[in-house]
């Protein structure tokens, strides 16, 4: 065996006990909470010892930024392929519509991460810094697509494109609040409903700022 066979075959033991340890994390998640979701309890469902993920993550927090950082590279890639070179409103509604299919195909996962996000506002959280940083890319995200289109004189350049990305990303997470609160949902609405909300807010913006100015009534001159 070569020295670059071995060190592959170490490569990939570690992806596997790190893919088996994040599910194994992310079970415990939804099942117990971030409380009851442990180094040790984390090593012995994944099938390892029970010191295997403080080696591997260090301490708690370290684990926990980690799983939040798995999922939300997962939602990020699922956005970036639905996308695609989309623009303007159409991207929009590409993420809208990549957003419910995560709900649907990955709903442990989902909870997992947004039950890490909604935690991090606790003023002892240790890995509120990794929330922001995934929040920041999102929204940057949603801003370079806004204007875009507007460049592409798809959307109004009256939009404020950093307030309006701003907007989109709370109105989805308040969205998946709402859905991981009451997952009967009638999701398939809400997605119809939204999409059609942000064609609806960008376009008649545009159409506003297109429309002709209004002409001051002529004078009238006396006879």
């Amino acid at each position: 065996m070569t020295a670059t066979t071995a060190r592959r075959q170490q490569e990939d033991r570690v992806a596997l006990s790190d893919a088996r340890m994040t599910t194994a994390a992310i079970a415990l998640l939804v099942e117990v909470g971030i409380a009851g979701t442990t180094l040790a309890a984390v090593g012995e469902r994944a099938g390892y010892s029970r010191g295997l993920p403080t080696y591997r993550f260090g301490s708690k927090a370290g684990m926990l930024a980690h799983i939040h950082d798995t999922v939300a590279a997962d939602w990020i890639a699922r956005v970036q392929a639905a996308v695609g070179s989309r623009i303007g409103v159409e991207a929009l509604e590409q993420v809208v519509d990549a957003l419910c299919g995560f709900m649907a195909e990955a709903p442990d996962d989902l909870r997992a991460m947004y039950l890490l996000r909604y935690g991090s506002i606790d003023p002892a959280s240790e890995y509120r810094a990794n929330v922001a940083k995934v929040h920041n890319a999102q929204r940057r995200d949603a801003q370079h697509w806004i204007e875009a289109g507007q460049a592409a004189a798809r959307i109004s350049s009256r939009v404020d494109a950093g307030l309006a990305a701003e907007l989109f990303c709370a109105t989805a997470d308040g969205l998946l609040y709402r859905w991981l609160v009451t997952p009967q949902l009638p999701l398939d609405k809400l997605n119809r409903l939204l999409r059609r909300e942000v064609r609806r807010s960008l376009t008649l913006a545009r159409t506003r700022a297109k429309a002709p100015p209004k002409m001051p009534p002529a004078e009238k001159h006396p006879a």
